[in-house]
Order: C-alpha cells, then sequence, then structure tokens
C-alpha cells in the first residue's frame, strides 16, 4: 500500500512539473529548456521559498543553482532527505502515518489548516513587541513642531481715517419758520442734487426778507444781526399776494428761498452806489439750459439735464449777462444782486424758486432749501450744522405786522 501510494504521488508531481511548458500560443515567451533528468520514483523538485524566473532553477549558463530551502511547516526538518531512503517506516501503523512523515510536502498549493483545538496565533500578541519606551525620542509627526518661515513681507498699515469735514455754516431744520410766520414744509427731499449754488462765491444768509431785521418788523437791513445767523427756511411764509403752491398748508405763501448776501459791510456800500451801478456780488447759472423769460425783475432758466425751472428776482436788471433764449452754462453769470422790484426796491437779496416735475402735480414750486443746503456744502467743501430753535436766539415775528411790506 505504501509503495502503491508514493508511486501516485511522484506520478503527480512530475505532471505538475510539465505543465510548466504549456504555453498559450501568442504569448510571446520560450518554453523552458529541458531540466535535468529525474530519477524513476523521485518525488521532484522542492517547492522553492523564494521566487524565481527559471522554473528549473537554472542560471544562464545552464548550471543547477543551489538554493536552499525552509520548509516551516515541518518541525524537526534538519536532517537531511535521503531521495533512495526506503519509504517503509516501522513506527508508521498505517499509510497515513507514513504519509505524514514525509518531509516534502507533494502539493505546494495545498496549505496546512491550523487545528481548530489550538489558539490562533494571530490573536495573541508577540510578547517581544511592546510599546515604545517613554524615555525614545518620539516619531510621531503630529507631536513634531514645524516652525512656519516667517513672513518678510513689510507690513503695511492703513491709511488713517480722513479727517472730518470741517463746519463751514448752521442751519435750521427745513420747514421750521419763524414763528407765527405761517406753517412750513417739512421736507428734506433734494430736488436738484446736482445743481450749483447760485452766488458765485460770497457768503450767504438764506432768510426771511419780511420777517427780519429791515422788513415788515423795521430796523434796518443792513443790521450786522442779519448776517450772523443761522440759515432759515422760508418756503411756503405768509404772504399777502393770491400766490399758491400744492405743496404748502396754506394759500398766499411765499413760493421760494430768499438768500441775504455778503455782510454788513457790503450792504452799505450797495446803498451808496447808483441802481445801475449795484453790481458786488454775482449770481450764476445753477446747471446747463436756456434762459427761458426775462421779466421786469425776474429771469428764468430751464435746465436741460433736470427740465426744473430756476426763477431769479431782485437782479440789477440793468446789468444782465443774459438775453431772453441765451444758452448758458452752469456757473455762467446771469447777473448781480440787487433790489428791483419793479417801481418798488426790496431789500438787498436774491429770492430763488425752483419748479419741478412731480408725479400727479406737473411741474409746481418746491422747496428748493435742502438743495440750497447741498450746494453749498459743495461750494465751500464743508457741511452744515442742523441746530435747533432753542439754541441760538432769534428774532420773533411781532403779532401786528404792516402787510403793505410782506413782499417778496
Amino acid at each position: 500500500m505504501i509503495k502503491k501510494h508514493w508511486g501516485l504521488m511522484a506520478v503527480s508531481a512530475l505532471a505538475l512539473a510539465a505543465c510548466d511548458v504549456v504555453r498559450v500560443p501568442g504569448d510571446g515567451r520560450e518554453p523552458p529548456q529541458p531540466g535535468p533528468v529525474v530519477p524513476d520514483g523521485a518525488p521532484g523538485p522542492a517547492p522553492p521559498t523564494v521566487p524565481v524566473n527559471d522554473p528549473w532553477d537554472e542560471d544562464q549558463d545552464g548550471d543547477v543553482q543551489d538554493i536552499p530551502v525552509t520548509n516551516t511547516d515541518i518541525e524537526d526538518s534538519t536532517d537531511p532527505v535521503d531521495a533512495d531512503a526506503p519509504i517503509d517506516d516501522p513506527d508508521a501503523d498505517t499509510v497515513d502515518d507514513a504519509v505524514d512523515n514525509d518531509p516534502v510536502d507533494p502539493d505546494p498549493d495545498v496549505t496546512d489548516q491550523p487545528d481548530p483545538g489550538e489558539d490562533d496565533a494571530t490573536d495573541t500578541p508577540d510578547p517581544d513587541v511592546s510599546a515604545p519606551d517613554s524615555d525614545e525620542p518620539s516619531t510621531d509627526v503630529s507631536d513634531t513642531t514645524v516652525d512656519e518661515p516667517e513672513d518678510e513681507t513689510p507690513t503695511v498699515s492703513p491709511p488713517p481715517p480722513p479727517p472730518p469735514a470741517p463746519v463751514k455754516f448752521e442751519y435750521y431744520a427745513p420747514g421750521s419758520l419763524i414763528p407765527g410766520t405761517g406753517f412750513g414744509l417739512v421736507d428734506d427731499t433734494i430736488y436738484a442734487p446736482d445743481m450749483l449754488f447760485p452766488i458765485k462765491s460770497a457768503p450767504t444768509f438764506p432768510q426771511s426778507m419780511v420777517y427780519r431785521l429791515g422788513g415788515a418788523v423795521g430796523g434796518d437791513q443792513c443790521d450786522p444781526e442779519n448776517y450772523s445767523v443761522p440759515w432759515r427756511d422760508n418756503f411756503c411764509e405768509k404772504r399777502t399776494s393770491n400766490r399758491n403752491t400744492p405743496l404748502c398748508p396754506t394759500n398766499k405763501v411765499h413760493q421760494g428761498q430768499d438768500i441775504r448776501v455778503g455782510s454788513a459791510a457790503d450792504c452799505n456800500a450797495l446803498r451808496q452806489q447808483s441802481p445801475s451801478e449795484r453790481g458786488l456780488h454775482e449770481v450764476i447759472a445753477v446747471e446747463d439750459g436756456i434762459i427761458q423769460h426775462i421779466g421786469t425783475y425776474s429771469v428764468k432758466l430751464k435746465g436741460t439735464e433736470t427740465g426744473n425751472i430756476y426763477s431769479y428776482l431782485h437782479l440789477n436788471m440793468r446789468r444782465l449777462r443774459v438775453s431772453a433764449l441765451d444758452t448758458v452754462s452752469a456757473g455762467d453769470t446771469i447777473g448781480f444782486v440787487s433790489n428791483d422790484f419793479g417801481g418798488t426796491p426790496t431789500t438787498f437779496h436774491l429770492h430763488f424758486e425752483m419748479k419741478a416735475p412731480l408725479e400727479g402735480e406737473g411741474i409746481v414750486h418746491v422747496p428748493p432749501y435742502m438743495s440750497l443746503v447741498a450746494a453749498y456744502e459743495r461750494r465751500e467743501g464743508g457741511i452744515g450744522k442742523i441746530v435747533e430753535d432753542d439754541l441760538v436766539a432769534v428774532a420773533s415775528a411781532p403779532v401786528i405786522v404792516d402787510e403793505s411790506k410782506l413782499i417778496e
């Protein structure tokens, strides 16, 4: 039985070796050269423990290389294997015992399976492998601090904020009329945001010409007090003439803004000049446009960009620089501040009106006050400071005024 079994194993080993010469047509590999003659009954070469290119363990000269073979699956395999030794084992009782004593595994593809009764070696940690000693330097990258290169780019500090714009004038809120002079329109709309200020360069003091010194309350129009007070809105101020606008809460109102110009000294200088010579302060076009109309004491300019109509009243009508239907550019001189009012003189000032198209109303008089504030800020390169009525002393309107002096 033992010899028969050994013979079958030898034949199987030779068949496996012969399979190595079988090649698939077209794979490009040359069949190996025939190896050494295997004696009859030999088990064939043991499986190598390292991969080789030549299945017959031959070098370039055809000599057989001596490659040591270590079979770790067989215990006590230090004794050399004698291929000519008899296969009978006197201590083996069965054919299976004789096969188990064979030092060479006849089938290299079959691996020994662990005994189900033994513990899996992979479940037990190797006692020689232990955690690294805390005294040894750590190789963990996360524990290593890498010094980042310093940014060599010089730090550029942000530019300092621009200084606040200087305060150039003070003004009362829109619609805040002198007490007892009517009901103003509280409206901070800038109806002409890009217009120029109508006085070219002189300081100005928008205020009432009727309810200030020199008007219906008496006094002198050249009083220095008139040139030291904050601006005051007088759109919708009450008048005797039947002039109205849908924006004012009452009828018979002032439809524009009165502007006192220059200083008390300038006022007295104008008094010394003849009416035809007066021309201290230039009045300019507030935007590009056409001189639409010239009356007895008024000039009308229609802006080409906005369609607004600007009226200039009380100029020196003998020294106008424009004629009807002239085309003018913003900043062109129209005339000079005076007191022309037909046959009746008024105080030295400019009466400035603005008509603008409003939805649902058409072209109507609108308050020019806040447009003048914005334009003066641009001209002066500063800002206006709003004040309250109780912070600055103002002239109180009398209970009874001379209505004959309720002029424009």
